[in-house]
């Protein structure tokens, strides 16, 4: 045999009994990633000031709902805890009372949330609120502005204001109530008067104050020099809504109505550069009534853009939702629930409004159950809400049940929905996911 042949099998057989394949080499084993879940629970008194709310409580639940552990906040009211989960699925049961109402319950449950993303809760408390760090006050509001032969309407970013004509170039703007942070500055806030002129012409005046310190005489003067812009809108159009958002703050709110060919707007002031108008239109398929409740479905759109144009645009779709609008059979009674027939939205939110009783008391509680997930899956109700049994569960009786299928224009990745809404941030204008958002809306009420 030839010696160089002779060699190579004699190195070869040497390899072998030496163990040289590369599949005997152990590997390292693979350690699990682990993931820092965090959301903070905050009350917001009357002047912004967020303070810890600590009357919540976390139930961390597997595919089917079953509780897996439980969770309350610390002092700071944070809830935190580790878990080798990427997604995991759980609820918030927190204390809930608002204005004159009974103590009552909001749960919140979240379907595959990313345990790597911050999250928020924002408590709704209002007997415990702390506004002692707050400075409030109320006033008359005395608006002069350009010739009217008649105010129409009064707006304003503090909602519904009472007002009276002083003349024709005077309003009164009463019971006006402002508040602020002790030490900080007051918030800017607007003021609009809708009218026409003596041509019956329509012709709007406004104006913007941030200072509500208190007059000797208890009024405060505003001047409305605020010029309106005449804004051609692009027909045919919807009927529409639409205000600009400053600081968080809506302004400006106007109802436009499919006839109007234009459209009034201050696009001039000194704060338009941090401004976005936000328009919303919708479009009633069904709509009906009888003596046990009443149910509708609608659509909506919302765009939102620092372009008054680009967000007059808005049209809500005008094609039916493929619901079951007889049995609204897209919910069953064990839980389980389908929107998959309403094609392109990603995410379902659906909340359960109840008439139930406190077990001890047997007063009547208010009680709300919003749950967010794909457009089809298993309704966390399905499963007892555990250490709550007694107050909600898959059978109590509902007063309402409100379904939003959502589909944002810039995603289809469900992940993004759920990362949005656990963030709880919508006050955040400059968002992408909410620049254009389309709702389908299934609303069914019990008397």
């Amino acid at each position: 045999m030839n010696k160089y042949l002779l060699s190579l099998l004699l190195l070869a057989l040497l390899l072998q009994g030496c163990g040289g394949s590369s599949s005997d080499i152990p590997t390292e084993p693979v350690e699990p990633q682990e993931y820092t879940f965090l959301l903070t629970a905050q009350l917001t008194n009357n002047c912004g000031i967020k303070s810890a709310f600590t009357d919540v409580e976390l139930l961390l639940q597997d595919d089917t709902w079953q509780t897996l552990n439980s969770y309350k906040p610390d002092e700071n009211g944070v809830i935190s805890f580790v878990t080798d989960s990427e997604f995991i699925n759980y609820t918030l049961v927190a204390k809930n009372q608002q204005g004159n109402e009974a103590q009552g319950l909001n749960v919140v449950s979240f379907f595959q949330a990313n345990s790597a993303t911050p999250s928020h809760y924002q408590a709704q408390f209002d007997e415990s609120l702390d506004n002692t760090s707050c400075e409030c006050v109320t006033q008359n509001i005395e608006l002069s502005h350009r010739t009217f032969d008649a105010q129409t309407s009064v707006t304003s970013s503090l909602g519904d204001v009472s007002w009276t004509p002083i003349d024709s170039k005077t309003t009164l703007l009463e019971g006006i109530k402002v508040c602020k942070a002790i030490d900080g500055n007051w918030p800017l806030h607007s003021f609009t008067v809708s009218g026409t002129d003596i041509n019956q012409k329509s012709i709007v005046a406004g104006g913007f104050k941030d200072d509500f310190s208190e007059n000797i005489d208890g009024v405060w003067l505003l001047t409305a020099d605020e010029v309106a812009d005449i804004v051609d809108l692009v027909m045919p159009h919807q009927a529409f809504t639409t205000s600009q958002i400053i600081d968080n703050s809506k302004h400006f709110y106007t109802d436009v109505i499919e006839e109007d060919e234009s459209l009034s707007i201050f696009n001039a002031h000194m704060h338009v550069g941090r401004a976005y108008y936000q328009s919303q239109a919708s479009i009633t398929f069904e709509e009906s009534s009888s003596i046990f409740g009443s149910s509708v479905i609608k659509t909506h759109q919302q765009i939102i853009s620092t372009e008054a144009e680009e967000s007059f645009a808005v049209k809500a779709s005008e094609k039916k939702p493929a619901i079951d609008d007889r049995n609204f059979s897209e919910i069953q009674a064990d839980g389980r629930y389908d929107y998959s027939a309403v094609k392109g939205y990603p995410m379902a939110k659906i909340i359960f409004t109840f008439t139930t009783y406190e077990p001890t008391t047997k007063l009547l509680m208010p009680a709300k159950w919003t749950f967010y997930g794909p457009e089809k899956g298993l309704l966390a109700i399905s499963a007892p809400l555990t250490g709550y049994e007694e107050f909600i569960d898959i059978n109590t009786d509902k007063k309402s049940t409100d379904v939003r299928l959502i589909k944002s224009m810039i995603t289809n990745n469900y992940q993004d929905y759920i990362k949005y809404y656990q963030s709880n941030d919508s006050t955040d204008m400059s968002n992408e996911f909410v620049k254009k958002l389309d709702e389908v809306e299934i609303n069914i009420k019990l008397h």
